[in-house]
C-alpha cells in the first residue's frame, strides 16, 4: 500500500490535516474526474497549495492513480527524524 507521509511536527500544530487532506484530494480528484491523471495531478497540487500543503508532481499523480484504481489511500504520520509516530 502506497502511504504518503506527514511529519508528526504538522499534525502537532495542525491535529486536522489528515482529515483535510483526504477530503481535498477526493474533491480535486472528483472536480477533474474527465481530464488525464496528469491533468488532475496539477489539479490536485494546485488544490493542496491552497491548504498549505506541497506534494511532488510524481505523488500527486500517485495519488490520482491510485484512487483512479479503486485503492485507498492513507497519510501516515512520523518523526521529521524518519521514526514513526503513528496515533
Amino acid at each position: 500500500m502506497s502511504e504518503f507521509r506527514i511529519t508528526h511536527e504538522i499534525h502537532e500544530v495542525h491535529p486536522d490535516i489528515r482529515e483535510k487532506l483526504t477530503e481535498t484530494t477526493i474533491e480535486a480528484i472528483n472536480e477533474s474526474s474527465s481530464r488525464s491523471a496528469e491533468d488532475a495531478a496539477l489539479v490536485l497540487r494546485n488544490r493542496l497549495g491552497e491548504i498549505g500543503v506541497n506534494m511532488s508532481e510524481e505523488a500527486c499523480l500517485a495519488a490520482v492513480e491510485r484512487i483512479r484504481s479503486g485503492k485507498t489511500l492513507r497519510f501516515e504520520i512520523e518523526r521529521e527524524d524518519g521514526g514513526d509516530a503513528r496515533h
